[in-house]
């Protein structure tokens, strides 16, 4: 990085070259010239070396004294000066921009002086927040011999701070500074404001998911999820104010996070609405203090959850550019969601009701009382098939990792006549052409079970 940049650069045989030499030199009596007990002794002046503290000495004995003044400023630990965010504009040349707080802007290209949006840098004289920058650069720079600062800020030992940068990459440099680093263009207002939403979805108390949480026709809330829904729009008008702010939010809760929790949600409600049908069949709607769901009920929950699950993949592509395809980890939670919900309805191929003790005579067709059968519906040209419209999208190679289980779904759904011919089709076509598949990566041998 710039340590490497700066550790091959020499200066003058004679500049202090040490910490302990440029030490002694500040410390050193100052030569006395005879004079008269009458005269008045003069004011030192600001060094010529000056020391930050981090330990790095810097040359500035060609400043005048305003502009020594101006270095140790920006040089030194006390000046209240910090980053907000940085960022790189593809231009010729190529130029880069730390936004300060305060408003304050530094720009830097290569062959011209840094330029300081306060103004003060004028007449080739280099203000405090470009002193700063230069400080910030060289922080890894050895320590063994004074830097050079030229007084318009464009050459530190006769490089230029942007070639410093160059050498490696301003997100090299902003991680080892601990900088907020713009990577791609701000989002316009709209899109700030869902995606902050998305993020601030992920803390919700009630579990809500992103679409809950940015819908305003959520039902009762509690007075905690109120209280939160407050203070996101509070944060968001914030973050809207202040890039640096968002920038942050996108690195504390960044977008694989975002959806490791969006599925740790959709895992829970699986959950419960399994086991809420559970309920209902041992004692009823009215005998349970928890939730209990009757199977019209669990699948139509069901159905809103593989919806909620396709909406978030589809999500996940870039408007701009639709042929991105959703990230690997996105893709992989999907399947194994997905995969989970088809193989457990799978199993409830049977009446929910038959040895109920309780209420009254419980319904007597299938489309109410067999949770298999009601998600299973048939639907016209394979169109809406439960899980596989969804499923089947997904990349091959991820789908492949759930090979036995999808062999295990198609051996209880071929073993029923509550199967749509066009859902049987559907799964036997895929699981077909992805045997073959595997056979001829394998040298002929098609896949097969392991055995237990």
């Amino acid at each position: 990085m710039s340590a490497e940049a700066l550790s091959k650069l020499s200066i003058g045989d004679s500049m202090v070259t040490t910490r302990a030499a440029a030490a002694r030199a500040r410390t050193a009596p100052p030569q006395r010239s005879q004079m008269s007990p009458s005269a008045s002794p003069v004011s030192s002046p600001t060094p010529s070396l000056i020391e930050s503290d981090d330990g790095h000495v810097y040359n500035v004995s060609t400043f005048d004294h305003d502009l020594r003044r101006r270095a140790k400023m920006g040089l030194l630990g006390d000046n209240e000066i910090s980053m907000k965010f940085c960022k790189e504009i593809e231009d010729e040349p190529k130029r880069y921009l730390f936004h300060l707080e305060d408003d304050i802007t530094v720009a830097m290209h290569g062959g011209r002086a840094p330029k300081c949006s306060c103004g003060a840098n004028e007449a080739g004289k280099a203000c405090k927040h470009i002193f700063w920058m230069l400080g910030q650069l060289t922080s890894a720079a050895p320590k063994t011999q004074p830097i050079e600062l030229q007084e318009d800020g464009s050459s530190v030992r006769n490089i230029h701070p942007a070639d410093i940068i160059d050498r490696s990459s301003l997100a090299d440099v902003a991680n080892h500074l601990e900088w907020t680093y713009q990577d791609d263009q701000m989002p316009d207002e709209d899109e700030m404001l869902d995606e902050i939403a998305n993020m601030l979805s992920v803390f919700e108390p009630t579990e809500a998911l992103p679409s809950e949480f940015k819908s305003e026709e959520t039902p009762e809330l509690t007075e905690q999820a109120r209280k939160y829904r407050k203070f996101g729009t509070l944060l968001s008008q914030y973050a809207m104010r202040n890039p640096a702010y968002f920038l942050e939010l996108q690195t504390i809760i960044p977008p694989a996070y975002q959806s490791q929790v969006f599925f740790t949600k959709i895992n829970n409600r699986i959950d419960r609405v399994f086991k809420a049908l559970g309920e209902y069949i041992s004692v009823g709607p009215d005998n349970t203090t928890s939730e209990a769901l009757d199977v019209r009920t669990c699948a139509a929950r069901l159905e809103n959850l593989v919806e909620a699950i396709s909406n978030y993949y589809d999500e996940q592509y870039d408007e701009e550019e639709q042929e991105d395809e959703p990230s690997t980890d996105v893709a992989v939670l999907t399947a194994a969601a997905l995969i989970r919900i088809l193989d457990e309805v799978s199993r409830r191929d049977y009446d929910a009701y038959d040895e109920i003790s309780w209420g009254p005579m419980p319904p007597t067709e299938s489309r109410d009382n067999n949770l298999f059968v009601c998600l299973m519906r048939p639907t016209a040209d394979g169109e809406g098939l439960f899980v596989l419209q969804t499923l089947l999208t997904l990349p091959q190679e991820i789908l492949l990792r759930h090979y036995v289980e999808l062999l295990d779904i198609e051996e209880r759904l071929g073993g029923t006549p509550n199967t749509p011919p066009a859902y049987m089709d559907t799964l036997r076509t895929f699981l077909h052409e992805n045997r073959k598949r595997a056979a001829s990566e394998s040298g002929g041998s098609a896949a097969k079970r392991p055995t237990t």
